[in-house]
């Protein structure tokens, strides 16, 4: 299960952008996305919507790993309020199945969606 923090950073107004980054050719490529838009999935699973993200699926069929940073300066941290993680986990674009018909309902313009499986989960603030 993800830590009940990481929930809470997801599930809090306003919105906050979220960073993904996959290993490519070139070295790192990054995209960015919202955490509104994030779905917990099977308990450990993350999906995510792609309209593009046309790069970073090429990159993850030659390398799934993945790194997604996430945070909310509402959210109670550490020390003081603002709360961030890093996100290590592998990843995979599906169009069909259950993850993909959890997206495209909620949103229609999805090509696709991407599932993280998180596999470490550290707090940066």
């Amino acid at each position: 299960m993800l830590d009940e923090k990481i929930l809470e950073i997801l599930a809090t107004a306003p919105d906050s952008a979220l960073a993904l980054a996959t290993n490519g050719p070139e070295g790192a490529h990054l995209v960015n996305s919202w955490n509104s838009y994030v779905q917990l999935y099977q308990e450990e699973m993350l999906l995510i919507p792609a309209g593009r993200m046309v790069v970073t699926e090429a990159n993850l069929e030659r390398d799934n790993r993945i790194l997604m940073t996430i945070c909310h300066r509402d959210v109670e941290g550490k020390q003081y309020k603002g709360s961030g993680f890093l996100l290590k986990g592998e990843g995979s674009f599906v169009q069909e199945g259950e993850a993909y018909k959890l997206v495209k309902e909620k949103f229609p313009w999805a090509r696709a969606a991407l599932v993280i499986k998180v596999t470490e989960a550290e707090q940066t603030l």
